[in-house]
Protein backbone atom coordinates (compact mmCIF):
# COMPACT_ATOMS: atom_id res chain seq x y z
CA UNK A 1 0.00 0.00 0.00
CA UNK A 2 1.73 3.26 -0.97
CA UNK A 3 1.07 7.16 -0.46
CA UNK A 4 2.28 9.16 -3.96
CA UNK A 5 4.01 12.04 -1.96
CA UNK A 6 3.65 14.40 -4.92
CA UNK A 7 -0.49 14.11 -5.46
CA UNK A 8 -1.49 15.72 -2.29
CA UNK A 9 1.58 18.69 -1.49
CA UNK A 10 -0.27 19.81 0.90
CA UNK A 11 -1.39 16.76 3.28
CA UNK A 12 -0.03 14.99 6.17
CA UNK A 13 0.39 11.47 5.90
CA UNK A 14 -1.14 9.87 9.45
CA UNK A 15 -0.59 6.14 10.05
CA UNK A 16 -1.44 4.64 13.31
CA UNK A 17 0.09 1.72 14.56
CA UNK A 18 0.53 -1.31 14.73
CA UNK A 19 2.03 -0.49 11.33
CA UNK A 20 5.76 -0.41 9.35
CA UNK A 21 6.33 2.47 6.61
CA UNK A 22 9.12 1.99 4.52
CA UNK A 23 10.08 5.88 3.49
CA UNK A 24 11.19 6.13 -0.53
CA UNK A 25 12.56 9.87 -0.64
CA UNK A 26 12.59 13.03 1.90
CA UNK A 27 10.25 12.77 4.76
CA UNK A 28 10.00 14.22 8.39
CA UNK A 29 8.66 13.14 11.41
CA UNK A 30 8.01 15.43 14.42
CA UNK A 31 10.95 17.45 12.73
CA UNK A 32 12.54 13.80 12.84
CA UNK A 33 14.10 13.47 9.22
CA UNK A 34 13.38 10.14 8.14
CA UNK A 35 14.16 9.68 4.82
CA UNK A 36 14.99 6.69 3.12
CA UNK A 37 14.10 4.87 6.98
CA UNK A 38 11.67 1.88 8.00
CA UNK A 39 9.80 3.33 10.78
CA UNK A 40 7.97 1.01 13.35
CA UNK A 41 4.68 1.92 14.54
CA UNK A 42 3.32 0.91 17.67
CA UNK A 43 0.28 -0.12 18.34
CA UNK A 44 -2.51 3.05 19.10
CA UNK A 45 -0.16 5.48 18.36
CA UNK A 46 -0.41 7.46 15.37
CA UNK A 47 2.77 9.54 13.62
CA UNK A 48 1.90 12.32 10.91
CA UNK A 49 4.60 11.63 8.11
CA UNK A 50 5.31 15.09 6.01
CA UNK A 51 7.05 14.14 2.43
CA UNK A 52 9.33 16.69 0.93
CA UNK A 53 9.67 16.70 -2.41
CA UNK A 54 9.07 13.70 -4.70
CA UNK A 55 8.22 10.95 -1.84
CA UNK A 56 6.60 7.69 -1.70
CA UNK A 57 5.32 5.76 1.64
CA UNK A 58 5.43 1.83 1.63
CA UNK A 59 2.69 0.95 4.47
CA UNK A 60 2.05 -2.21 5.72
CA UNK A 61 -0.51 -1.93 8.88
CA UNK A 62 -0.89 -4.77 11.08
CA UNK A 63 -4.37 -5.48 12.58
CA UNK A 64 -6.14 -2.49 13.64
CA UNK A 65 -3.92 -0.37 12.18
CA UNK A 66 -5.17 2.35 9.78
CA UNK A 67 -3.54 5.28 7.64
CA UNK A 68 -5.31 8.64 6.64
CA UNK A 69 -4.18 12.16 5.14
CA UNK A 70 -5.03 15.13 6.97
CA UNK A 71 -5.00 18.70 5.88
CA UNK A 72 -1.60 20.24 7.32
CA UNK A 73 -3.35 22.70 9.59
CA UNK A 74 -4.98 20.43 11.34
CA UNK A 75 -2.04 17.98 11.65
CA UNK A 76 1.84 17.71 11.43
CA UNK A 77 4.48 20.27 12.73
CA UNK A 78 2.86 23.18 10.55
CA UNK A 79 0.73 23.93 13.23
CA UNK A 80 3.76 24.14 15.86
CA UNK A 81 6.54 25.57 14.04
CA UNK A 82 5.77 29.62 15.58
CA UNK A 83 5.62 27.71 19.13
CA UNK A 84 9.19 25.61 18.60
CA UNK A 85 10.50 29.09 17.25
CA UNK A 86 9.28 30.94 20.57
CA UNK A 87 10.40 28.04 22.98
CA UNK A 88 14.11 27.43 21.41
CA UNK A 89 14.73 31.40 21.40
CA UNK A 90 14.27 31.42 24.98
CA UNK A 91 17.50 29.52 25.60
CA UNK A 92 19.86 31.50 23.73
CA UNK A 93 22.19 32.53 26.57
CA UNK A 94 20.11 30.54 29.48
CA UNK A 95 18.38 27.10 30.65
CA UNK A 96 14.69 27.49 30.67
CA UNK A 97 11.74 24.94 31.98
CA UNK A 98 9.20 24.96 29.72
CA UNK A 99 5.53 23.19 30.90
CA UNK A 100 2.88 21.86 28.52
CA UNK A 101 -0.77 21.80 29.48
CA UNK A 102 -3.76 20.91 27.81
CA UNK A 103 -6.89 18.39 28.11
CA UNK A 104 -6.66 14.88 27.15
CA UNK A 105 -6.19 14.30 23.59
CA UNK A 106 -4.48 17.99 22.81
CA UNK A 107 -1.02 16.32 21.38
CA UNK A 108 0.92 17.00 24.73
CA UNK A 109 2.81 14.41 24.00
CA UNK A 110 3.22 15.15 20.64
CA UNK A 111 4.36 17.66 21.05
CA UNK A 112 6.99 17.13 23.71
CA UNK A 113 8.74 14.68 21.29
CA UNK A 114 8.62 17.74 18.23
CA UNK A 115 9.52 20.45 20.71
CA UNK A 116 12.88 18.07 21.75
CA UNK A 117 13.59 17.08 18.08
CA UNK A 118 13.82 21.12 17.19
CA UNK A 119 15.96 21.76 20.02
CA UNK A 120 18.40 18.77 19.03
CA UNK A 121 18.30 20.33 15.41
CA UNK A 122 19.25 23.58 17.33
CA UNK A 123 22.54 22.10 18.84
CA UNK A 124 20.57 22.59 22.10
CA UNK A 125 20.25 19.56 24.55
CA UNK A 126 16.50 18.98 25.39
CA UNK A 127 15.61 17.11 29.36
CA UNK A 128 12.08 15.99 28.67
CA UNK A 129 9.93 15.09 32.30
CA UNK A 130 7.02 13.18 31.67
CA UNK A 131 4.54 14.14 34.40
CA UNK A 132 1.76 12.42 32.85
CA UNK A 133 0.74 9.37 35.58
CA UNK A 134 -1.52 7.94 33.80
CA UNK A 135 -0.29 7.81 29.76
CA UNK A 136 3.06 9.16 30.16
CA UNK A 137 6.06 7.60 27.56
CA UNK A 138 9.02 8.09 30.23
CA UNK A 139 8.35 5.56 32.92
CA UNK A 140 5.04 2.89 33.87
CA UNK A 141 1.62 4.38 35.03
CA UNK A 142 2.06 5.90 38.33
CA UNK A 143 5.55 7.29 37.58
CA UNK A 144 7.12 9.97 36.41
CA UNK A 145 10.43 9.79 34.27
CA UNK A 146 12.85 11.87 32.70
CA UNK A 147 15.03 11.42 30.08
CA UNK A 148 18.39 13.85 27.97
CA UNK A 149 17.84 13.44 24.29
CA UNK A 150 21.32 12.79 22.05
CA UNK A 151 19.47 12.11 19.42
CA UNK A 152 16.26 12.88 17.42
CA UNK A 153 13.06 10.37 17.83
CA UNK A 154 9.95 9.58 16.36
CA UNK A 155 8.06 7.96 19.35
CA UNK A 156 8.70 8.36 23.09
CA UNK A 157 8.11 5.12 24.41
CA UNK A 158 11.82 4.76 22.63
CA UNK A 159 13.97 6.18 24.98
CA UNK A 160 15.48 5.46 27.99
CA UNK A 161 14.84 7.60 30.93
CA UNK A 162 17.29 8.56 33.40
CA UNK A 163 15.55 8.86 36.60
CA UNK A 164 12.20 8.67 38.27
CA UNK A 165 9.97 9.76 40.57
CA UNK A 166 7.02 7.62 42.05
CA UNK A 167 3.02 9.12 42.84
CA UNK A 168 1.26 5.31 43.55
CA UNK A 169 -1.54 6.04 41.52
CA UNK A 170 -2.57 6.45 37.84
CA UNK A 171 -5.21 9.27 37.94
CA UNK A 172 -4.02 12.88 39.32
CA UNK A 173 -7.26 13.14 41.63
CA UNK A 174 -6.59 12.78 45.19
CA UNK A 175 -2.69 13.19 44.21
CA UNK A 176 -2.19 16.37 43.02
CA UNK A 177 0.27 17.87 45.73
CA UNK A 178 1.79 14.37 45.37
CA UNK A 179 2.33 15.16 41.59
CA UNK A 180 3.59 18.50 42.21
CA UNK A 181 5.67 17.91 44.78
CA UNK A 182 7.38 14.81 42.38
CA UNK A 183 8.04 17.02 39.17
CA UNK A 184 9.62 19.75 41.48
CA UNK A 185 12.05 16.92 42.65
CA UNK A 186 12.76 15.82 38.78
CA UNK A 187 13.31 19.42 37.76
CA UNK A 188 15.70 19.80 40.98
CA UNK A 189 17.29 16.55 40.07
CA UNK A 190 17.68 16.98 36.32
CA UNK A 191 18.66 20.75 37.16
CA UNK A 192 22.54 20.29 35.22
CA UNK A 193 20.87 18.10 32.62
CA UNK A 194 20.04 19.63 29.23
CA UNK A 195 19.55 23.21 27.72
CA UNK A 196 15.48 22.81 27.32
CA UNK A 197 13.98 21.14 30.13
CA UNK A 198 10.31 19.90 28.71
CA UNK A 199 7.59 18.85 31.04
CA UNK A 200 4.46 17.13 29.68
CA UNK A 201 1.28 16.98 32.13
CA UNK A 202 -1.39 15.32 32.36
CA UNK A 203 -5.17 15.50 30.33
CA UNK A 204 -6.43 16.34 34.03
CA UNK A 205 -7.79 20.19 33.19
CA UNK A 206 -11.61 20.10 34.16
CA UNK A 207 -13.80 20.07 37.17
CA UNK A 208 -10.99 21.29 39.40
CA UNK A 209 -8.05 20.62 36.67
CA UNK A 210 -7.29 24.27 36.04
CA UNK A 211 -6.66 25.10 39.61
CA UNK A 212 -3.99 21.64 39.92
CA UNK A 213 -2.45 22.93 36.22
CA UNK A 214 -1.63 26.80 38.27
CA UNK A 215 -0.53 24.72 41.64
CA UNK A 216 2.33 22.31 39.42
CA UNK A 217 3.01 26.16 37.31
CA UNK A 218 3.65 27.67 41.03
CA UNK A 219 5.56 25.04 42.42
CA UNK A 220 8.01 24.80 39.04
CA UNK A 221 7.77 28.53 38.29
CA UNK A 222 8.71 27.38 34.39
CA UNK A 223 9.89 30.31 31.91
CA UNK A 224 6.82 29.51 29.74
CA UNK A 225 4.10 27.70 29.75
CA UNK A 226 2.06 26.02 26.11
CA UNK A 227 -1.45 25.36 26.41
CA UNK A 228 -2.57 23.27 23.51
CA UNK A 229 -6.34 23.48 22.53
CA UNK A 230 -9.17 25.40 23.14
CA UNK A 231 -9.73 26.13 27.13
CA UNK A 232 -10.33 29.57 28.04
CA UNK A 233 -10.29 28.78 31.98
CA UNK A 234 -6.79 27.53 31.61
CA UNK A 235 -5.12 30.46 29.52
CA UNK A 236 -7.09 32.63 32.26
CA UNK A 237 -5.31 30.74 34.77
CA UNK A 238 -1.94 31.57 33.82
CA UNK A 239 -2.06 35.11 32.20
CA UNK A 240 -1.45 36.76 35.71
CA UNK A 241 1.80 34.46 36.40
CA UNK A 242 5.78 35.35 35.58
CA UNK A 243 5.73 33.10 32.92
CA UNK A 244 5.25 33.89 29.60
CA UNK A 245 1.90 32.10 27.63
CA UNK A 246 2.12 30.62 24.41
CA UNK A 247 -0.93 28.89 22.66
CA UNK A 248 -1.10 25.95 20.36
CA UNK A 249 -3.45 24.43 18.44
CA UNK A 250 -4.22 21.15 19.23
CA UNK A 251 -3.66 18.27 17.16
CA UNK A 252 -7.17 16.80 15.52
CA UNK A 253 -5.39 13.30 15.03
CA UNK A 254 -4.64 12.52 18.22
CA UNK A 255 -7.84 10.62 19.73
CA UNK A 256 -7.36 7.30 21.28
CA UNK A 257 -10.33 4.72 22.56
CA UNK A 258 -10.82 3.50 26.10
CA UNK A 259 -9.93 0.23 25.47
CA UNK A 260 -6.30 1.66 23.39
CA UNK A 261 -5.62 3.17 26.32
CA UNK A 262 -5.97 0.65 28.92
CA UNK A 263 -3.91 -1.75 26.30
CA UNK A 264 -0.95 0.96 25.91
CA UNK A 265 -1.28 1.65 29.93
CA UNK A 266 -0.90 -2.35 30.89
CA UNK A 267 1.80 -2.46 28.01
CA UNK A 268 4.09 0.07 29.44
CA UNK A 269 3.63 -1.53 33.18
CA UNK A 270 4.81 -4.62 32.16
CA UNK A 271 7.40 -2.94 30.58
CA UNK A 272 9.53 -1.85 33.18
CA UNK A 273 8.73 -4.64 35.23
CA UNK A 274 10.94 -7.29 34.03
CA UNK A 275 10.64 -11.47 34.03
CA UNK A 276 12.99 -12.07 37.19
CA UNK A 277 12.76 -12.58 40.90
CA UNK A 278 14.23 -11.24 44.30
CA UNK A 279 13.23 -12.06 48.06
CA UNK A 280 14.02 -9.44 50.82
CA UNK A 281 13.98 -9.36 53.92
CA UNK A 282 11.13 -7.71 55.45
CA UNK A 283 13.67 -6.25 58.00
CA UNK A 284 15.86 -4.58 55.34
CA UNK A 285 13.02 -2.73 53.66
CA UNK A 286 10.93 -0.28 54.55
CA UNK A 287 7.73 0.98 53.08
CA UNK A 288 6.34 4.08 51.56
CA UNK A 289 3.05 5.39 50.47
CA UNK A 290 2.36 8.97 49.59
CA UNK A 291 5.46 9.93 51.31
CA UNK A 292 4.99 8.28 54.17
CA UNK A 293 7.03 5.58 56.12
CA UNK A 294 5.54 2.66 57.12
CA UNK A 295 7.64 -0.03 59.27
CA UNK A 296 7.14 -4.04 58.46
CA UNK A 297 5.99 -4.06 62.02
CA UNK A 298 2.86 -2.74 60.69
CA UNK A 299 1.76 -5.39 58.50
CA UNK A 300 0.27 -7.53 61.43
CA UNK A 301 -1.83 -4.46 62.38
CA UNK A 302 -1.86 -2.46 58.54
CA UNK A 303 -3.23 1.55 59.03
CA UNK A 304 -3.38 1.38 55.34
CA UNK A 305 -5.41 -0.22 52.90
CA UNK A 306 -2.42 -0.87 50.82
CA UNK A 307 -0.37 -2.40 53.62
CA UNK A 308 -3.24 -4.99 53.84
CA UNK A 309 -2.26 -9.03 52.23
CA UNK A 310 -4.86 -9.14 50.55
CA UNK A 311 -3.99 -6.08 48.53
CA UNK A 312 0.35 -6.34 48.65
CA UNK A 313 -0.38 -9.84 46.56
CA UNK A 314 -0.20 -8.87 42.95
CA UNK A 315 0.65 -5.00 43.62
CA UNK A 316 2.33 -2.84 41.80
CA UNK A 317 5.63 -0.98 43.59
CA UNK A 318 8.53 1.18 42.98
CA UNK A 319 11.86 -0.14 43.99
CA UNK A 320 14.24 2.39 45.57
CA UNK A 321 17.77 2.55 47.19
CA UNK A 322 19.56 5.34 49.37
CA UNK A 323 15.83 7.66 48.94
CA UNK A 324 15.88 7.33 44.57
CA UNK A 325 13.70 4.65 42.84
CA UNK A 326 15.82 2.15 40.68
CA UNK A 327 13.36 0.33 38.97
CA UNK A 328 9.60 -0.99 39.43
CA UNK A 329 8.19 -4.80 40.24
CA UNK A 330 4.80 -6.46 41.16
CA UNK A 331 5.22 -8.06 44.77
CA UNK A 332 4.35 -11.89 44.23
CA UNK A 333 4.41 -13.02 47.64
CA UNK A 334 4.81 -11.98 51.44
CA UNK A 335 5.61 -14.24 54.20
CA UNK A 336 6.65 -13.20 57.91
CA UNK A 337 10.01 -12.24 57.13
CA UNK A 338 10.25 -11.96 53.83
CA UNK A 339 8.50 -10.43 50.64
CA UNK A 340 8.99 -11.73 47.07
CA UNK A 341 9.08 -9.02 44.03
CA UNK A 342 8.52 -10.33 40.48
CA UNK A 343 11.28 -7.36 39.09
CA UNK A 344 15.02 -7.71 37.31
CA UNK A 345 16.59 -6.05 40.37
CA UNK A 346 18.94 -7.75 42.46
CA UNK A 347 19.14 -4.94 45.61
CA UNK A 348 16.68 -2.50 46.77
CA UNK A 349 15.74 -1.13 50.34
CA UNK A 350 12.15 0.53 49.44
CA UNK A 351 8.89 -0.63 48.15
CA UNK A 352 6.90 2.21 47.07
CA UNK A 353 3.22 1.51 47.67
CA UNK A 354 0.63 1.98 45.17
CA UNK A 355 -3.42 1.48 44.43
CA UNK A 356 -2.48 -1.03 41.47
CA UNK A 357 -2.75 -4.89 41.38
CA UNK A 358 -1.64 -6.18 38.04
CA UNK A 359 -3.01 -9.05 36.51
CA UNK A 360 -1.96 -11.04 33.34
CA UNK A 361 -4.42 -8.26 31.29
CA UNK A 362 -6.17 -5.66 33.22
CA UNK A 363 -4.79 -3.09 36.23
CA UNK A 364 -7.31 -2.85 39.39
CA UNK A 365 -7.72 0.06 41.62
CA UNK A 366 -7.59 -1.87 45.08
CA UNK A 367 -10.22 0.90 46.43
CA UNK A 368 -12.61 -0.46 44.45
CA UNK A 369 -11.95 -4.00 45.13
Amino acid sequence: MCYNGVSAVFKVRMVKGPATVSVEGACHVLGSDVSGQTIRIRTGKALPFEPRGRCRLRVRLGRGGRRWLADHTKAGTSLWRDIAKQVTSLAVDKKVTVMLAGDTDTGKSTLSAYLANVTLERRLVPCLIDGDIGQGDLGPPASIGAAVLSKQVTDLRDVTASLFEFVGNISPAGFERIVAKKLRSAIDRAVTLGDIRIINTDGYVRNGGVQYKLMIANELQPDAIVCLGENPDLLKAFEDGPWQVLHAESSSQASKSMSERANRRLCQFLRYIGSGSFAAELSQVKFIFMGKLFSPSELSRPPIIQLEPENLKRMFVGLGSNGQVIGFGIITGITQDRIVVQTDLDSFDSIYLSNIKLTRDRAIDIRTV
